[in-house]
Order: C-alpha cells, then sequence, then structure tokens
C-alpha cells in the first residue's frame, strides 16, 4: 500500500472518531464558539421563558428524551471507537502492495454509518 493511500485512511480514522466527539460536545455544551443562540442574539424576554397555559403539554418529556439520547451517543462512540480500532489494525496487517481488502472498505463504512447516527442523536 503506498503512503497516500495509508495517509488517507489513517485521516479517514481520525476524522471518524474526531467528528461525533464534537458533535457530541456540541449536544453537551451548547452552541459552538462564534455563533448565537437559537434565538439570533436578542435578550431572552419573559413572555419568553413563561408558558402559555392555554398551550397543550408536550406529550413526550424533552429531558429524558435528551438524557436517553446521551446514554445511546455513549454507547454508540465506544463502538465506534472499538470499530476504529479494528479498521487500524486491519490497516496495518495490510500489504503495502496489495489493494484495499474487502473487509478494511466494510469497517470504514461501518465507523462512517456509525459516525452518522452519532451526529444524527447529537442534533436532535
Amino acid at each position: 500500500m503506498d503512503i497516500h493511500k495509508r495517509d488517507f485512511l489513517a485521516t479517514l480514522v481520525t476524522g471518524a472518531a474526531a467528528a461525533p466527539l464534537a458533535f457530541f460536545a456540541h449536544a453537551a455544551f451548547g452552541h459552538p464558539f462564534g455563533q448565537q443562540g437559537r434565538m439570533g442574539g436578542r435578550v431572552p424576554t419573559p413572555s419568553d421563558t413563561i408558558p402559555d397555559p392555554s398551550a397543550q403539554p408536550p406529550a413526550l418529556d424533552p429531558k429524558k428524551i435528551q438524557e436517553r439520547n446521551q446514554k445511546t451517543i455513549l454507547q454508540d462512540v465506544e463502538k465506534l471507537y472499538k470499530l476504529a480500532g479494528e479498521l487500524k489494525d486491519e490497516v496495518e496487517k495490510t500489504d503495502s502492495t496489495s489493494t484495499l481488502s474487502l473487509s478494511m472498505v466494510q469497517k470504514a463504512k461501518d465507523v462512517e454509518k456509525l459516525a452518522k447516527q452519532i451526529a444524527s442523536l447529537a442534533v436532535g
């Protein structure tokens, strides 16, 4: 395997491991640096925080959903870490003169799929 393929795979594994962590940090700690909040930078007024008494209460508790999503994200990040390690081991075992193995490509696709799943949970 030439140096370009090896560099590409190393970048892929690093990106696949780092991307979900960024989304998790965004979900856990709020908006990223330099961006305004959801209200577009305006200061919340009391009418923004006082619930409307005529409005129906939400059917699902958002806090419980968020807690469940956080637990799922943590489990998925652990799975992603394991898959990325397996992919790294596979890359190291692969002969530098051969082409990419099918199992290595499948592991890379699994890493990408899990990373997208974590990102979608982090976004909400």
